[in-house]
């Protein structure tokens, strides 16, 4: 595929992307993350948050302070006895933290990311020690 293609491709994907945006876009939270967290392979600094679900399979996760935004897959599980509380939760390994869920709250679903190769690494080399688990609760 020559790069042209790949471009017009990649054009499309992301029009069919901003398409659905409209539907879920009054799914948005906003957290202050007090940490440095990664998600898939990318590191994200501490601060503001939004989080948005673009489809049932897609959030992005932008700093509100510098714009940056990233993609992440994930999968959806019916809340089952939750607190109700929109929150994102982390899994900590060592001093590195991984966003691993994210909850809209009021019995909605609960959106879990994708273990990344970054920290299936992490868990590895953590085997003997317990992994702790963070939650920031967010706003809609």
């Amino acid at each position: 595929m020559n790069r042209n293609s790949i471009r017009n491709l990649t054009a499309v994907a992301f029009l069919l992307l901003t398409g659905v945006l409209s539907t879920y876009a009054q799914t948005t939270l906003k957290a202050d993350v007090p940490f440095a967290f990664t998600v898939g392979q990318t590191e994200m600094p501490a601060g503001p948050y939004e989080i948005s679900r673009i489809s049932s399979q897609v959030i992005t996760i932008r700093d509100a302070d510098t714009g940056k935004a990233i993609l992440s897959l994930v999968g959806s599980e019916q809340a089952h006895g939750k607190d109700g509380l929109p929150k994102l939760v982390f899994r900590k390994y060592g001093s590195k933290y991984f966003l691993s869920q994210v909850s809209r709250g009021n019995g909605s679903d609960v959106m879990d990311l994708p273990t990344s190769k970054l920290e299936r690494e992490m868990q590895v080399a953590n085997a003997g020690g317990a992994t702790e688990q963070k939650t920031i609760v967010a706003q809609k």
